[in-house]
Parts: C-alpha cells; structure tokens; sequence
C-alpha cells in the first residue's frame, strides 16, 4: 500500500500508531499527505496550531490527562430485535467477549413532558459490555447504535483500533447496511487548583469574561457555558461547550458531575447524512474526526497546560 497523490480535506498528519490502527477498518481509503514537521513552541518537531481548525497537530502524550470521557459512536437504522432478543445479542458478545468479558444489561429510563407534567418512559434495554475495570473501555450497544468509551484514556490510536474490532464484529453479526450517525467525543474537566489558574491554561479566546481577572476584580464566575455549532465544509459538524460549572452541577445527563466547582471543554464531532455501512469509509472519518478535535484542543490550551497535565517531549 502506497500513499495517494491527492489530498482529501485538511492536511492531516498521521504518526505510525495511528496509521496502523487505521488500516484495521479496511484497505481503501485515501490518507492525506504529511504535514511539514516545523519547530514552533515549546514542544520541539511538534506542529503547533494558531486557528481551531488549521493544520494537523501531532499527539502529545499527557501523563495526567484531565480526559473525564471519550466516546465514539455509529448509528444505524433501529433493529428492534436488538432489546428483545438477548439470545440474538449473544452471538455479538462472543466476538467481543475475550477483550470485554462483563456483560450489564441496563433498562434505560427517559421522561415525557406533556400537559400532564413530567412522566417517566421505559426507553429500553442497552448492553453494556466491559473490561476488568470498567473505566477503561466499555462497548455499548444499544437497537439504534453502537460505541465505545473509555474515562481513562491511554492514546488516540488504542482507540482507534478497538472501534474497529467493535465494528468489524457488528458487520460480521449484524450486517447494518445504513450508518446514519458517525460520532467522535471527548470531554475535559480541569479542577482543584488548576482552576485558580485557568487563565494560564487555557487562551483567553476560549475564556471569554470568565478569564479577564483584571476586569472582574473580586467578582467570581460562578457559571459560564459557552455552546458553539461550527459547519464544516464536508457537511460535518462539530459541538464545542466550554466553561466553569459550580460543583454538582452538569450541562448533560450523559456527564457526571464534578463534586467540586470545574471547568469543563466538550467537543463532539459528528456527521449525520446517511450513507453505506462500509468499513473503510467509517474508519477514516473517525481518525479524521479524532484528529480535528484534537487541533481544536491544541488551539484552545497553552503550553502551560500542556506542561501541568505532562506533556512528553
């Protein structure tokens, strides 16, 4: 396999790692070029960005990664057999069950406002398959999708090669022919004393009011939340939230809260036009999707940062 001459999309930079994980989701796609190795910042022969949505950004390890949650996630059309049918579900565990061998059935419960007030909903049952620590890595499946997440994160390209053994198992049970959802999110919580220096940490850009001390004198944020859609030119999307919540409080029931006051950045790339349930195709959206958050994170933190949560050089 050779690269292609002609570039697809921003210049994304793939390092070893990825590019193996990458061709587990198949043979035929097309990687981008190189970006140029430049010298820029503190962080020698890593590109450093100056816009959210430039050139790639070669990972850095962080050693204490203030990572909370990363979730990637494919949608299908409903199969219904899915929630009812635990002995259909079984043949999907045994692809998966030598890496996630705890398997949690989970009735989920939603609400339904209507004239009456607020009223509970059975919204059905998802599985959830495990590893040994169930912080680590989980799959989740569920009659409409299936993902995976991890709370503690080790590198981009473990995700990217455990998703595509999920997906490969689900194409060999399920045979989806539809993917309606491709979703790459990762979540960042910085706390304690950090957060009394988070205009050191993070550009202020990003922090708006919240960082410009000078201005606020002895005034506190007590909360500030910022939700931006950006439209990107391939008809993605990406969800940026960012900002300081007061301890408890949370701004999805997805995300556990802090039990301390925190500052949290939220980003959810994702496309949601219908298209073939083809391997290949899912896979290199989801690189591409890791690798623009990840520039996004970059421009959005200093290098202050990087060096608090332990960045490798």
């Amino acid at each position: 396999m050779g690269w292609h001459s002609r570039a697809v999309g921003p210049l994304v930079l793939v390092d070893v790692d990825d590019l193996l994980a990458l061709l587990s989701f198949g043979h035929n796609f097309v990687t981008p070029p190189l970006v140029p190795n430049r010298s820029l910042g503190k962080y020698s022969g890593k590109v450093m960005t100056m816009t959210p949505f430039g050139p790639s950004v070669q990972e850095v390890p962080l050693t204490r990664a203030p990572l909370v949650n990363v979730i990637a996630q494919v949608r299908f059309p409903a199969v219904m057999k899915i929630e009812a049918d635990s002995g259909f579900v079984a043949t999907f565990q045994e692809l998966i069950r030598k890496d996630y061998p705890i398997l949690r059935p989970e009735r989920q419960l939603g609400v339904l406002i209507g004239p009456g007030g607020i009223q509970p909903q059975d919204a059905g049952t998802v599985w959830r398959f495990e590893t040994k620590d169930p912080d680590a890595w989980q799959v989740t499946l569920a009659p409409t999708f299936v993902s995976l997440s991890a709370k503690r994160y080790t590198r981009r390209s473990d995700l990217l090669t455990r998703f595509a053994v999920v997906l490969h198992a689900l194409e060999g049970w399920l045979n989806p022919n539809v993917c309606d959802r491709i979703g790459v999110r990762y979540v960042d919580r910085v706390t304690g004393e950090q957060l009394s220096r988070l205009s050191k940490l993070v550009r202020s850009e990003v922090l708006g009011v919240a960082g410009d001390e000078a201005a606020l004198g002895n005034v506190d944020v007590v909360h500030a939340l910022s939700d931006t859609l950006f439209q990107l030119d391939d008809s993605s999307q990406l969800r940026g939230r960012w900002g300081k919540l007061p301890a408890g409080a949370t701004y999805d029931p997805g995300i556990e809260p802090a039990r301390e006051p925190s500052w949290v950045l939220d980003l959810d790339h994702y496309t949601s036009l219908p298209e073939d349930f083809d391997l290949a195709a899912i896979g290199g959206k989801v690189t591409e999707f890791c690798d623009r958050i990840y520039t996004f994170f970059r421009w959005a933190v200093t290098d202050d940062f990087m060096d608090e949560f332990g960045a490798e050089r």
